[in-house]
């Protein structure tokens, strides 16, 4: 797929860098010679340094590929940001909230789902998303889900390749369908690597854990 091969290719690129100037070295790592690190939040170096997660996020749609980094978990979701200061929220490599890309997801119910993917079992479930809609009123949007196992998968983060089971998500809602994928690693029932529907302005994003 074209999204997951841009992940790739990145991935390889960030990790030959070694020259970038005035960045720390884990950071370094992960950019080109073009970056511009004086555009990077305080908080981001911060986090760079700290050897927090780390991931390789690609929204489709528009070209764009950033690295994000964890910032905090709490009660069960993680939080985490680019060096521009989009945000992101996962429960357990769910995508469950957006920020600062527009159009963006207000939170997400993806509980039936999330037990079904991640034990690698075929069923239907049911979603909610909620978005911040015209005059600031947030709509709730529901979508039935049929889950299903493409089988095994081999996964190459770089440092090492790991075998995980590809789990499809196909959704429909009143007027909006679409499909996540996730490659699951059956032994600690984790996610590597996703592409997970953000919503209608957003599209959407592909996502793979950086290992360092």
């Amino acid at each position: 797929m074209r999204q997951l091969f841009l992940l790739a290719m990145l991935a390889a690129g960030l990790a030959g860098c070694s020259s970038t100037e005035g960045v720390n070295p884990e950071l370094r790592k992960w950019l080109s010679q073009d970056d511009d690190v004086s555009d990077f939040s305080a908080e981001f170096e911060a986090l760079s340094q700290s050897g927090v997660p780390a991931l390789i996020v690609a929204v489709e749609d528009r070209e764009q590929t950033a690295v994000f980094l964890r910032r905090v978990r709490r009660d069960g979701v993680e939080n985490w940001i680019s060096a521009d200061e989009v945000s992101l929220d996962f429960r357990s490599g769910f995508l469950v909230g957006s920020r600062g890309l527009g159009g963006d997801l207000m939170t997400a119910d993806v509980a039936q789902s999330r037990a079904l993917v991640l034990s690698g079992r075929a069923g239907t479930a049911k979603r909610f998303h909620s978005y911040l809609g015209g005059e600031d009123q947030v709509e709730i949007r529901t979508y039935v889900c049929e889950i299903a196992s493409r089988g095994a998968r081999d996964v190459d983060l770089g440092k090492r390749v790991v075998a995980t089971r590809l789990m499809q998500e196909r959704c429909q809602g009143a007027d909006q369908s679409f499909q996540n994928l996730y490659w699951v690693d059956p032994g600690r029932g984790e996610i590597m690597q996703s592409r997970q529907w953000a919503g209608a302005e957003i599209g959407p994003l592909a996502s793979r854990q950086v290992l360092r």
